[in-house]
């Protein structure tokens, strides 16, 4: 029997497959370590029956989607055990991981490019280590990251077709994202931005749902305001604190444009130094991040550098402590290839995006916006832009380098492919035509998710020998 060769269509299902059983294996097996601990909020309800005040505890400020999913899991299903809890958090969270994966899957078949160039993006998000990481978690950092999808998503299909079930399953996922992080404003604001291109660009200001927008963006807001507003305990925490966010972390004044000043951890010691800086050679001599005040790599206070470390080494945070940040030299030589090998990707997404802003300039210049009609990609540049100046607000004020978390981000993941398929599109067209140069291509991106994959497998390892 002759074994047939796999192509991209099956090969996607293949990484699809894989990364699906990574993140219920390490779900499974993790020991309870997380970023922040969200399961002391979910266990005051579970124990108590209330809604916890957000002074009540350190993680107790988020909304409390995801907490309040876990209370009722375990009250349905009589779970008391310490450990279970914790599993059972954990598998949550990995489900939404392989939900997530299914959309971003869904989204590029949808896109017209080449199935090499689809297999390559979904697997370099599908096998990334900070996605598999975190959906593996007990935080809610993954229900933010599977209602932003879900909402860029249907908002792209709403776009194309203007059918009211998917505008339904905007405004029910924009809701679910707002019950469950902060961050989530930037999806909310997104979403009212991109309705009112729409109004704008079609001049249509008629209250209408058959062929105008302003009857969607009416109701979009309406019900957004009202809903995320009362389940997200805005409201209460306003009339109790004077504020619709109390948060738990002291914030600092802005930096200087270049003189360096710290503020508790040194994250942002000054914009120049924050912001147009980064420290590939740094982060290759030192892979890791320490968590000491006085004491740290140079790429601890670049956030593109934290962007990026985080995104494409396991092992960078150095946190959860212990076995998560438990590292040999064969690791550590890891991360240094593979922040190496990222540059291929890397340098490929920005290319993507600078052919994104050419989109807008080219319309600006020429007052031609027809592309507004022809290619519904265009929302995406709308959140990509809104995460990235959400993500330099964040930490001009946070300053502390535990604000530089690119899974701030994740939830507007869909944003980003969109530039990443543009960018490897522009390589394959390249290299397609020159076999050596393509298998060097492909091999490069090869050895990174093997090198993204390895240091995932050793922590599933180490954690059930643990247990």
């Amino acid at each position: 029997m002759i074994l047939k060769p796999l192509h991209p269509p099956h090969l996607i299902r293949w990484v699809f497959f894989i990364s699906s059983i990574l993140i219920l294996a390490l779900a499974f097996t993790n020991n309870g370590s997380a970023n922040d601990n969200h399961f002391e909020v979910g266990d005051i309800i579970y124990k108590t029956g209330k809604i916890p005040q957000p002074n009540s505890c350190w993680q107790c400020y988020h909304p409390k989607l995801y907490h309040y999913s876990l209370a009722t899991i375990w009250r349905i299903f009589n779970i008391e055990n310490y450990s279970s809890k914790i599993l059972a958090a954990q598998l949550i969270n990995g489900f939404a991981g392989v939900i997530t994966l299914f959309f971003i899957l869904s989204f590029i078949q949808k896109q017209t490019y080449n199935e090499h160039v689809k297999l390559l993006a979904f697997s370099l998000i599908a096998l990334n280590p900070r996605i598999i990481s975190i959906f593996a978690q007990a935080s809610n950092d993954a229900f933010i990251i599977l209602f932003g999808t879900l909402t860029l998503y249907y908002l792209f299909e709403f776009i194309k077709k203007q059918n009211a079930l998917y505008f339904i399953g905007v405004i029910l996922f924009s809701i679910l994202a707002g019950l469950s992080k902060l961050n989530s404003l930037v999806i909310i604001i997104g979403v009212i931005v991109v309705l009112s291109i729409k109004i704008i660009y079609g001049k249509n200001y008629k209250f209408s749902f058959h062929k105008g927008y302003l009857g969607w963006l009416f109701v979009f807001i309406f019900t957004t305001v009202i809903c995320v507003g009362i389940g997200g305990e805005f409201y209460r925490t306003y009339n109790n604190h004077g504020k619709l966010v109390v948060y738990n972390t002291p914030l600092g004044k802005f930096p200087h444009l270049y003189k360096k000043t710290n503020f508790r951890r040194p994250g942002v010691q000054s914009i120049l130094g924050g912001y147009f800086t980064f420290r590939i050679f740094n982060m290759v001599k030192s892979p890791i991040i320490t968590n000491d005040e006085h004491t740290y790599p140079k790429h601890r206070t670049s956030l593109w550098s934290q962007l990026y470390g985080r995104a494409h080494y396991l092992y960078f945070d150095a946190w959860p402590t212990g076995i998560w940040s438990k590292t040999t030299p064969i690791l550590r030589h890891i991360g240094r290839a593979s922040f190496i090998l990222a540059l291929i990707p890397s340098t490929l997404f920005l290319m993507g995006i600078f052919q994104e802003i050419k989109i807008w300039y080219n319309g600006l210049l020429k007052r031609n916006f027809v592309f507004l009609e022809r290619d519904p990609n265009w929302i995406f540049h709308v959140f990509f832009f809104g995460f990235i100046c959400f993500i330099i607000l964040f930490t001009l004020r946070g300053r502390d380098f535990s604000f530089m978390k690119i899974i701030y981000i994740f939830p507007g993941i869909l944003a980003a492919i969109v530039p990443l398929l543009k960018g490897l599109d522009l390589a394959w067209d390249y290299v397609s035509n020159k076999i050596k140069l393509k298998s060097y291509f492909n091999g490069s991106i090869l050895f990174l998710l093997l090198l993204y994959i390895i240091p995932i497998l050793n922590l599933i390892v180490l954690l059930a020998l643990e247990n």
